[in-house]
């Protein structure tokens, strides 16, 4: 009862805030930052009050166990502090092109906090938010990421020395034979990725054009209260996605033999992470619509990473019991063949690449995770298939996905575009353009222009008889 009662009163003050104050809290805000970048202005969406209630939010409704995370918040917490500081120095205020560079910067910074990884912090402005990104944003980007994550260091906020509270290491490395598993786990993933992704867009569009739109408290108490008594059967979904990664990923040493180490229970514990990963993509789904803050990257990795140790044992179960098999014979005997955890760790990284269509991004962010660089190649394979699956299923990723679910002005460079019929149809005759000419232009001219013109910007020409564009 204190459990279920807990989820409500967090879920209730969250969306509470959201609703009241900053609707634009809601959600993950990675979407709407990707349109803002492409050029499109969203008034009071990277405002102050929109940062506060994010930040307070954000806590209340990962506190309240609904199946959401805190990682992919991080990046519009990090774009509302870029635009709020902007504000005091007027060369930046003014200058759209720095704005964007700036927020190119501290969606860097987002990622970096977010998972410890200022590399992958990079990558993910390169590869998913930012339109245009040039050479000196990457290194500023790059500087901006690396003070966040030494500050994160310096603060130290886990108690323990590391920059997230899951990571790991592993004492030995992997077989040949394994890439064929990896490879498996990479075709469910992007199949469970693609699954999560239609699931949940089917969902928001829904609430759009439902009576839920006119219930989003109820709604938010509700999903958390059947989330509370669902997750409370089970000791996988109980625990929060933070701590269910971290003991996937960790792995097992001789003395361990309770838990996900027991081998007494070893089926009971795969048919648990099957159905745990199951209704943690059906969890995901719903709250990920909610009208409280959240964000998605986490609870996706945790599903992936239950298929992944799942598999992952399935395979110990079998070199156990078949030992001398073709397929095993690179095993040493008397020594661990298959570490169930590097499983988890190659499902997390599927399973994300598959949600939100990143690859260079998700692998580094998982080898910064674990420092061993001699998982990349399996990381590598494992997220190239599984994001090939779901790319052959579905076009688009999640954030594209809300993109055009709310109908966003973003033209995607991934994209072609097809226009019919010819150029003349869609051009305007030079005679006919409202300009301003470089030389020789009267203030009275302009003033007029302004006074009978509907429009808010204007080329600057040469002459007008030439049309050379000045700007």
């Amino acid at each position: 009862m204190v459990f279920m009662l807990d989820a409500v009163l967090f879920a209730a003050m969250s969306t509470y805030l959201v609703t009241e104050y900053a609707p634009y809290a809601a959600g993950q805000g990675i979407a709407e930052i990707k349109t803002i970048m492409s050029g499109f202005m969203m008034r009071k969406f990277l405002g102050l009050r929109t940062l506060c209630i994010k930040c307070v939010g954000i806590v209340l409704s990962v506190a309240s166990g609904l199946s959401l995370g805190k990682e992919g918040a991080m990046v519009h917490i990090a774009c509302c502090c870029s635009n709020v500081f902007a504000r005091a120095f007027k060369r930046v205020k003014r200058n759209e092109v720095e704005r964007r560079e700036l927020l190119s910067a501290a969606s860097a910074a987002g990622i970096s906090v977010a998972f410890g990884s200022p590399i992958a912090g990079v990558l993910f402005s390169l590869e998913q938010v930012s339109y245009y990104f040039p050479a000196k944003t990457m290194w500023r980007s790059l500087f901006c990421a690396a003070v966040a994550a030494v500050t994160l260091k310096f603060f130290n906020p886990f108690r323990n020395g590391k920059l997230v509270p899951f990571q790991v290491t592993y004492d030995r490395t992997w077989d040949l034979f394994e890439l064929w598993f990896f490879v498996l786990i990479g075709v469910i993933s992007g199949l469970a990725g693609t699954l999560q992704n239609r699931l949940t867009l089917y969902l928001m569009e829904y609430r759009q054009r439902s009576m839920l739109k006119n219930f989003a408290r109820g709604e938010v108490v509700v999903v958390a209260l059947v989330t509370a008594a669902i997750s409370y059967l089970s000791v996988y979904l109980r625990a929060d996605t933070v701590t269910l990664v971290s003991n996937l990923f960790t792995e097992c040493h001789s003395q361990d033999t309770d838990g996900l180490c027991s081998r007494g229970d070893r089926s009971g514990n795969i048919v648990s992470l099957v159905l745990t990963s199951i209704i943690r993509v059906a969890l995901t789904s719903v709250a990920s619509g909610l009208a409280v803050p959240a964000g998605m990257f986490l609870p996706s990795m945790a599903a992936g990473a239950s298929i992944g140790r799942a598999f992952g044992m399935v395979v110990q179960t079998l070199y156990e019991a078949h030992p001398t098999w073709r397929l095993f014979s690179a095993c040493k005997p008397d020594v661990p063949c298959i570490t169930p955890g590097v499983y988890a760790l190659v499902g997390a990284a599927s399973m994300l690449a598959a949600t939100t269509r990143m690859t260079v991004t998700v692998v580094v962010i998982m080898f910064e995770l674990t420092g061993a660089l001699i998982y990349v190649l399996p990381i590598m394979i494992a997220v190239t298939v599984s994001k090939s699956v779901a790319e052959a299923l579905d076009k688009d990723g999640y954030f594209e996905g809300i993109i055009h679910l709310n109908g966003y002005p973003y033209l995607s460079m991934d994209q072609e575009y097809v226009l019919q019929g010819t150029s003349d149809e869609i051009m305007i005759r030079a005679s006919e353009m409202t300009v301003i000419i470089t030389s020789g232009e009267t203030l009275e001219r302009v003033v007029d222009i302004l006074s009978t013109s509907s429009y808010s910007g204007f080329p600057v020409v040469k002459s007008a008889s030439t049309m050379a564009l000045a700007g």
